[in-house]
């Protein structure tokens, strides 16, 4: 592992205590005396270096990393065969409905009804 410098560290330092302080780097940055693009550009510098480092292969036989992997298949479902929709004109009402299979029958008597077409069951 790198040494890290003095100014490192103290970015280091600097871009935790931002983020624990949970302020906009405008803000925090005019509180402590630095500019907010500095503070940015050192919280990705530092973002970058640990992801560079993670990326690593290790030498140490005491250090190991446990991998998951997962492999996801997609597949195209294709509808089972259904038997195509109802359609129920009603001409005096100048109204078409379009009943699908397995519409909830309680919904579809209201539906009926609220029409003036109810069905005595």
């Amino acid at each position: 592992m790198a040494e890290t410098s003095p100014a490192a560290e103290m970015w280091t330092q600097r871009v935790a205590e931002w983020r624990a302080s949970g302020e906009r780097a405008e803000a925090f940055s005019r509180r402590e005396g630095f500019a907010a693009s500095t503070l940015r550009w050192w919280a990705s510098k530092l973002k970058r270096d640990m992801t560079e480092t993670e990326s690593e292969p290790t030498t140490s036989t005491t250090s190991t990393k446990e991998v998951r992997v997962a492999r996801v298949v997609r597949t195209e479902s294709k509808p089972a065969c259904q038997p195509p929709p109802l359609i129920i004109e009603v001409g005096f009402a100048d109204v078409r409905i379009t009943v699908a299979a397995g519409t909830n029958r309680a919904t579809l008597a209201m539906v009926l009804e609220l029409i003036g077409l109810g069905v005595d069951q």
